[in-house]
């Protein structure tokens, strides 16, 4: 029988932004029951190669584990695909043996669907939640250049002083704090926030922002480690919630729109892939 221990064991530490490399080292997905997966879940875009899709996998699963959220036989173990359901309601499962392949992880999966043979379904595992945030803490710019190769989207920032700037992007961060527009967002192992960067107008928050910022909660201050463009934090968004269309509009527009031009580098690490 495969357990816990073993399973925490070959995952690794979750303080890394590469969790797709990380999950590989746990176990193997083959690209046809990705896709089959795909297909049979309630329609959205997961980019290129389904990549969206592991990623989104290789969050949920080690939450699972980490929580006890499966179900085990003689010789398989069981999990709940996440969150993710047909568009009837059913939830999707995975069904993963021991590898005593070819392969190099714990795991291969052998079954992606909605009908496994368990003794027990199990169910999904919780989503962690966002640390408190205190509205009124300091917002702190890890550097000066807060803009970086954004700049060209606030064009009218672009040849203002760094202080100009990050006054301008911490007043923007405090506006959608205080008009709720945080959006959930799992970054290095832990929750924190997205907040939309209105830098031009605010007259229309359907539409979508200039940038946005991963926000970091602390006790005592709120971390800004980079801004993005509104696309690129996407599948790091996508995790932290039970179905996509819980995201803002915007943001599954604009991810729709760019999904298959990013790499899967970008797509695993969008805070350093810009």
């Amino acid at each position: 029988m495969i357990t816990r221990e073993e399973m925490l064991g070959a995952l690794g530490t979750s303080a890394t932004a590469q969790v797709v490399e990380r999950f590989r080292g746990l176990a193997f997905i083959a690209p046809e029951l990705l896709q089959r997966l795909a297909d049979q879940a309630l329609t959205e875009e997961w980019g290129r190669s389904n990549f969206a899709l592991e990623k989104y996998l290789a969050v949920h699963i080690p939450w699972a584990i980490e929580q006890g959220a499966f179900s085990t036989s003689e010789d398989q173990i069981f999990f709940s695909a996440g969150h993710l359901q047909t568009r009837y309601g059913t939830p999707l499962y995975l069904v993963f043996e021991r590898n005593d392949g070819p392969f190099d992880q714990l795991l291969y999966c052998k079954y992606a669907g909605t009908n496994p043979s368990a003794p027990n379904f199990p169910s999904p595992p919780e989503i962690p939640a966002v640390p408190e945030i205190n509205k009124g803490s300091e917002i702190v710019m890890l550097h000066d250049h807060i803009l970086g190769d954004n700049a060209d989207r606030v064009p009218f920032l672009r040849d203002t002083p760094p202080v100009a700037q990050m006054c301008a992007i911490s007043g923007a961060i405090q506006w959608s704090l205080n008009s709720n527009l945080e959006i959930s967002y799992y970054y290095f192992g832990t929750m924190s926030f997205l907040a939309p960067l209105y830098l031009q107008s605010r007259e229309n928050i359907t539409e979508a922002p200039d940038l946005i910022a991963p926000v970091q909660v602390n006790r005592d201050n709120l971390v800004v480690r980079t801004v993005l463009t509104p696309h690129m934090p996407y599948a790091n968004a996508r995790v932290a919630v039970e179905r996509h269309d819980k995201l803002p509009a915007w943001m599954l527009s604009a991810w729709n729109a760019h999904s298959t031009e990013l790499s899967d580098t970008q797509v695993e690490n969008p805070e350093q892939a810009q």
